[in-house]
């Protein structure tokens, strides 16, 4: 069955020195290959502290360190990692190193920065998870921290770093800084400027290419853009006209004293079918109002059930509906199921203060739902699972079967595609 969904962007990250960017941030953050945005070696000025947990009671694990120079450091970064040690973390225990120690840096180089990755290499699977988490600190203890996040959170799309500002003529001095990095293969990048109200505010170009592992430092982005004065309430938007992963984030530096953030720029979805915000099934756009020409859902017989599964992340609000050829419009009814047995859990139960109109959980004639989901707790004992949706005949009109059918939902915090998992009587 031909399926269409509407996916979405990606997300980067923003720090004052080097790096490159990650997408959103998530406490869901364990993995075999982490990469941490950003890292510093510049002797007299900042540092970088490497945090590393393996979280397993067994085995003890070996991770392997890399670290990749970026463009815009002295000397420059060539794509190839520096050398560096590998690191042995016991079970359930915390490693922690720091950057000048663990690698080799060539010759005195001031201006040592770029980003690392992490992966296990405990033996001949890449199966053991861990987390990561950086601070990179002035010599004064000024500095910033940057999560560590696994390697597939990275994507090809739009992503924004939001509040960036420069007050060259009054203090504080602050000063925005931004990074493109490429991962294993290249990204073609472009980043704009935008104002609060959505204009742009330059049209400086701030485009180019990078190659697998490299880096490059945007450094005063709003002189870059040919802007000069205080600017305020601005955000930096990343592209990449590849598929490929890249890595964008800003900084907002302090000049007076060298203090500085990271925020990774964001995006809607990551490009990540499980968090869809928009998510369809049997339709060739999630903007369309029919069915797939070529691939619809299908209700085959007036007896059927069509069990649609779908992830939901809760809490949150949930608004599904069905989709018809027009003169099918009104034969097909929907209604969402808890979580539980896929052919036999109940009908989802709306919580209190969200069970009256316009919350429904589908039934008799609806071709929608609309439901808040009730607080993390409430359901699976907090996990993010797998809820119903079933989707049958309504009993009226002369439908002429098999009905086509697609299904569209929304969601804040992103769910699954709904697919269609089985076919049971009603």
């Amino acid at each position: 069955m031909n399926v269409r969904r509407l996916m979405s962007l990606l997300l980067f990250a923003g720090t004052t020195l080097p790096g490159i960017a990650a997408q959103a941030q998530t406490t869901a953050a364990s993995g075999t290959v982490i990469v941490l945005p950003l890292a510093s070696n510049i002797p007299g000025a900042y540092a970088t502290t490497v945090f590393v947990r393996n979280p397993a009671s067994n085995p003890q694990i070996t991770v392997n360190v890399r670290y990749y120079q970026s463009d815009s450091a002295g000397p420059p970064g060539t794509g190839a990692s520096y050398v560096c040690s590998q690191l042995t973390i016991p079970s359930n225990h915390l490693a922690t190193f720091d950057l000048a120690t663990q690698c080799t840096f060539p010759g005195p180089g001031a201006d040592n920065f770029g980003f690392i990755v992490l992966e296990d290499a405990t033996g001949t699977y890449k199966t053991n998870r861990f987390f990561a988490y950086s601070r990179t600190e002035t010599t004064n203890g000024n500095g910033f921290s940057v999560e560590g996040f696994p390697v597939g959170n990275f994507s090809a799309s739009q992503a924004d770093s939001i509040g960036l500002k420069q007050t060259p003529s009054t203090a504080p001095h602050y000063k925005s800084n931004c990074f493109v990095a490429a991962l294993g293969e290249p990204v073609n990048y472009q980043v704009l400027l935008y104002n609060a109200n959505g204009s742009l505010i330059s049209t400086n170009s701030i485009s180019g290419s990078l190659g697998a592992y490299h880096s490059i430092r945007i450094l005063d982005v709003f002189n870059a853009a040919g802007l000069s004065g205080n600017q305020s309430n601005v955000r930096a938007t990343f592209t990449n006209s590849l598929n490929s992963a890249m890595v964008g984030y800003c900084t907002l530096e302090t000049t007076d004293n060298g203090s500085a953030d990271f925020r990774v720029a964001k995006s809607a979805e990551a490009s990540d079918n499980r968090q869809s915000r928009l998510a369809c099934y049997g339709m060739d756009s999630c903007g369309a109002s029919a069915p797939s020409a070529t691939g619809p859902a299908e209700l085959a017989n007036s007896g059927d059930r069509n069990i649609h599964y779908a992830i939901f992340d809760q809490p949150d609000f949930i608004k599904c509906d069905l989709v018809t050829n027009p003169g099918d419009n009104g034969t097909l009814q929907i209604q969402l199921r808890a979580p539980g047995d896929p052919i036999s859990s109940p009908v989802f139960t709306l919580p209190p203060g969200y069970n009256t109109a316009p919350y429904t959980a589908g039934g008799s004639g609806a071709t929608g739902f609309y439901i808040y989901t009730g607080e993390k707790s409430t359901i699976a004992l907090g996990s993010t699972t797998r809820w119903y949706i079933d989707v049958t005949a309504s009993g009226t009109g002369s439908p002429t079967f098999p009905i086509d059918y697609g299904i569209k939902c929304t969601s804040g915090n992103g769910i699954s595609v709904p697919w269609l998992g089985a076919i049971a009587g009603p």
